[in-house]
């Protein structure tokens, strides 16, 4: 296991990337938290999805208002097996657009080109990277040998940790992560700290990870 991989007893998980040709095909999609809508009432007012966009205080719904999280009727692109039987969140890359669905015209619909699980049993705190080995090495520690860029912004900062002791992943999904980073990137859900002392170098800087998304197999 590689040292820049902080593990207590627990766990991590992987991610995949939607391709090139994805993006390509959908230049205007983004990455949204979505999870089930549960309340109990008619379709299609009721029981669709809850979509919010990550990193932004607000999403644009189908009718152009702006909110925390907009209601969806239906999401397409989205593999059953991703929702949990806990109702937790999914998350998605794609566009929200109308549902056209015939007395209903403000309800819109998620349309995604790319989906990725929880590893964990947390809902998900904080701000979304995707992390990924940078090919930095060195002779002392801490070693800032991963970039985390935030989604959905231009910002990046090294790390010299992800720290995933509350993530709560299987020992196959912490493999299936290590070489996620290594290869392509892990997208993770957390906050970045500062660690003081963290060796001989100085000060380091870690991802203290509440969840992981992992593409499903």
């Amino acid at each position: 296991m590689r040292a820049w991989l902080v593990i207590a007893a627990s766990t991590f998980a992987v991610v995949g990337f939607a391709g090139g040709a994805a993006a390509q095909r959908d230049a205007a999609s983004a990455y949204y938290l979505v999870r089930p809508d549960l309340r109990l009432c008619p379709s299609p007012i009721c029981g669709g999805a809850w979509v919010r966009r990550v990193n932004h205080a607000t999403t644009r719904c189908v009718d152009g208002s702006e909110a925390r999280a907009c209601y969806v009727a239906s999401t397409t692109g989205v593999p059953e097996a991703l929702w949990s039987a806990r109702a937790g969140s999914v998350l998605v890359r794609g566009r929200i657009v109308a549902a056209r669905i015939d007395g209903f015209p403000d309800l819109g619909r998620l349309a995604a080109v790319a989906a990725w699980r929880p590893a964990g049993q947390r809902e998900p705190r904080g701000t979304t990277f995707r992390v990924i080995d940078n090919g930095v090495r060195c002779v002392t520690s801490p070693c800032f040998s991963l970039t985390a860029d935030t989604l959905e912004t231009t910002r990046r900062r090294t790390l010299s940790d992800i720290d995933l002791a509350v993530v709560g992943a299987t020992a196959s999904d912490l493999r299936r992560a290590e070489r996620a980073i290594a290869a392509g990137g892990l997208l993770v859900t957390g906050t970045v700290r500062t660690v003081p002392d963290a060796g001989p170098a100085g000060a380091g800087r870690a991802l203290r990870a509440t969840q992981i998304w992992l593409r499903p197999s």
